[in-house]
């Protein structure tokens, strides 16, 4: 199982902050199909990189069958 909670990216530059995600929220059983589905620039690609553990949110909560994959280590990321 899948679970995201209140999950938040922000991009910053120098001059300008961008979210992307916003308190997303997110649970898929197992078994399930999900299709994530937007508009240009809504932030689909952002997910799947912080669910493909490519990029780290400013804060919320990941967790795939108990373990929260947003608090493992570089190396607990590559096993």
């Amino acid at each position: 199982m899948i679970k995201i909670e209140n999950l938040e990216k922000v991009y910053k530059t120098e001059e300008i902050e961008t979210t992307a995600l916003n308190g997303i929220n997110l649970s898929v059983k197992e078994g399930e199909f999900v299709s994530i589905m937007g508009p240009s620039g809504c932030g689909k690609s952002t997910l799947l990189n912080v669910m493909g553990l490519l990029d780290k949110p400013e804060s919320g909560s990941y967790k795939f069958v108990e373990t929260e994959l947003l608090k493992l280590n570089d190396r607990e990321r590559s096993n």
